[in-house]
This record gives structure tokens, sequence and C-alpha cells, in this order.
């Protein structure tokens, strides 16, 4: 995994058995592999999505479930956790979309609007979004806070970390305020169970898991016309053998209910993740101690991801009366919005060594090479005209490439 400190426990949704208790973790990876296995046994192969969903999401032995993922010490390392700065940065670009939000002054009692985050790892993101807000924009920072996060482990430490904030924590969407909403979901997206489809002799067949003995894949029935649909592959063209689709059906559901509440009540939230502009190919990837793994290796103890298919998350928005703008690279989103000058002048008054470690942060967060090209910003926003600063260009590059090559060993 790539990152930053957001990386969390799976959202309770609608139809989804997600549940999360975060407990003393004394079940190991052998211990989930004969569940998985056994209820491929009773109930046949397993979607991806469900595999993915179990060795995350299980009460008691679920990867989340199981500890502290985030740093240097767990699986990966996250955006906020490489500087502040970043932080700060979105803390103003959503300070600016919070102005420009704000109704005109008609003497009517204005409603008063909400801060979210859909994963908030630590809270050590929206910790340095609200010490910006707390100098710049008071009456931001005075806002409630709304959390997604399902695990009691994470409440607790994020409830340590926003000492000052109202906080109200949702296991799910299903109860968002009615007023508008401006927040963050970093690193949220790809950490949702993806399901795969896969193209043998022109025809698109369910990718499933199976167990014979050992987990891996195996292939289902044909995709119906209308879950081809629902895959978005009715108009793809012919596909060479063996190529995979993919499909995260939660984060298209989550995606239409933040688009439907911002249509509806307005505001803004920042959607930053590595992904890219199809559903084409696998992207499914496993991390542990910071190295890639094989997907079907100690299940429950390692962190498996995805690559958000960006366009399916702006046909959901549109279809719910709202619009994604962008995606645009991480890097250039930052670049546009004033990192540099940030770092440069935060680097003025450092000492030698934390002036080197703020270059190098910046550099991590905006190089090509490392996190810059990979990650992608976009922006849920009501329907309307124009374009935000850091928007102006939303060409994005298709390709995924290896951890090894993001920079996230």
């Amino acid at each position: 995994m790539p990152a930053d400190d957001s990386r969390r426990a799976l959202p309770v949704h609608a139809g989804t058995s997600y549940m999360t208790v975060a407990t003393d973790n004394d079940i190991n990876a052998d211990d989930v592999t004969s569940m998985i296995a056994a209820q491929i046994a009773a109930d046949g192969p397993l979607s991806l999505a469900t595999y993915i969903e179990r060795a995350l999401a299980t009460p008691d032995v679920g990867y989340y479930q199981s500890g502290d993922p985030f740093g240097r010490e767990g699986d990966f390392i996250t955006a906020p956790e490489i500087s502040g700065l970043f932080g700060e940065m979105c803390g103003l670009f959503l300070a600016h979309m919070f102005e420009l939000g704000q109704p005109l002054d008609t003497g009517a009692e204005k409603p008063q609007p909400a801060i979210i985050e859909c994963g908030p790892g630590r809270g050590t993101l929206m910790a340095d979004m609200q010490h910006v807000w707390g100098q710049l924009m008071p009456e931001l920072a005075a806002c409630h806070i709304h959390l997604i996060e399902t695990s009691p482990y994470l409440r607790t430490i994020q409830q340590q970390t926003l000492t000052e904030s109202v906080i109200h924590w949702h296991d799910d969407l299903s109860a968002l305020p009615a007023a508008p909403l401006y927040g963050i979901a970093n690193e949220f997206f790809d950490a949702l169970p993806v399901a795969h489809a896969i193209c043998r002799e022109g025809i698109w067949r369910h990718r499933l898991v199976i167990a014979d003995p050992d987990l891996g894949f195996g292939e289902g029935t044909p995709l119906t016309a209308t879950e081809l649909d629902r895959w978005h592959l009715s108009n793809k063209a012919a596909s060479p053998d063996g190529t995979v689709a993919e499909l995260c059906i939660l984060g298209e559901d989550i995606m239409h209910i933040l688009a439907a509440h911002i249509a509806t009540y307005g505001g803004a939230i920042l959607i930053i993740d590595y992904g890219k502009s199809d559903n084409i190919g696998d992207t499914v990837q496993a991390v542990s101690a910071h190295k890639p793994v094989d997907l079907f290796y100690q299940p429950g103890q390692v962190d498996i991801s995805h690559w958000v298919d960006f366009n399916a998350l702006a046909d959901c928005a549109l279809a719910a009366g709202a619009r994604l703008i962008g995606p645009v690279e991480q890097g250039t989103f930052l670049a546009k919005i004033g990192l540099k000058a940030r770092a440069e002048q935060a680097a003025t008054h450092a000492a030698p060594d934390m002036r080197r470690a703020l270059l190098a942060a910046y550099d991590r967060l905006v190089s090509p090479a490392q996190m810059g090209s990979a990650f992608k910003v976009a922006l849920l926003v009501p329907q309307g005209e124009g374009t935000p600063p850091g928007f102006m260009n939303n060409d994005i590059k298709t390709e995924a490439v290896s951890p090894a090559e993001r920079g996230d060993g």
C-alpha cells in the first residue's frame, strides 16, 4: 500500500457484513485461511470482493481488526504521515471551497456546515486540517466533525488525536447531517472490496476464489447482460484472452450516497487515491511490511487494495446530481495550490535536519517517481460551472505501477 495514515476499517454499508470489533487478536493467518477455505467448501467459490472483505473486515480476525497497520512499523505509510504539509494544503483548499460555498447574507439563518472524513486512520490528517482552519477559518474549525469509522480501536486513537473537536462517529453514511459537507476521503476507496471478471474466448466470466486445496483463482459463470452493464463492459471492444476487469460495488454505492448529499445540501469533498480512468486490468495488490506479497499470502495479516476507477466514480456522481471534477495527478494538484512555496517557507525557519526532511517529504508527495503521478485527486461538488485551483488539467495516466515503483516500500 502507498502512503497515508488514512487506511482503516471498512465502513458498514447496507447489504454487507463489515461490522468490526477490535480485540486482542491471537488468531493467526492459518486460522483465517482455514475459515475462508471452510466457507468455500460449504458454499462454493467466493467472489474476490467477498474474499477481500473476509480478509480485511471479519470481526476479531480481519486485517483492520488486529492492530495498527499504519506507519513505518506497520505495513504502509500514508501522505499525512510523510508531512503535516499535506494536511495543511488540503485544509487550505477546503477552506477556499468553504468560502466559495457560503450563501449570500440575506439575513436568514445559514445552515451549519459539517466536516466529514471517510477513513480517518489515526486522525492525523484531520488534526492538520483543523490546525489550519483554527488559524485562518475559525468558522470551519468550529464545525462538528463526522468520521466514517467502524473500528473501536481506531476511534479511541482518533479521540486522543482530536481532543478539541466535537466528533460524531458513524459506521456508515445513513445518518449524515442535513447540512453542507466539507471534507476528504484519502486512500479510502482503494481499500474497499473489489470483484474481478476475466475474458475467455470473448466471454466475460466471474473470476472467483477457490480452495484446491490452497487458495487461488478459479473461473465461474459468464456475466449476464445486466451484469455486463453493471461492470461497464457492454460497450467495450473485444478484449484479449485473460483480460481482467474490476468492479467495486461498495465504492460506487458510497460515492452515490455522498454525491446525492452534496447535490442536495452543498459542500465539497476531496477524493485522493491511487487510481486510473477505467476498470480494465488486475490492479489488486497485497502488501506486508512495506513489501508486495501474494494476494493469498496470510489473509488477515496483509493489506489488500486496488486502483480506483475514477471514471466509475464520476458516473456515480453525475447520476446522483453532482459532479466529480478531475482527477488530476497529486503532484500537479499540490504544486498548483502552493505546496512548494509552503515547504520552502517552512524550511527557511527549520534546523538543517528538519529542512532536509521537509524537502524530502515535498519530493515524495509530488515526484512522479513516487506519489506524485500514481495518486490522483478529484473533487466532489454540486452541479455547476467553473474549475477550482489545482484542477485545470484533468488528463491522467491509466497504467498501473508496482508498489516498489511508486516508492511505497
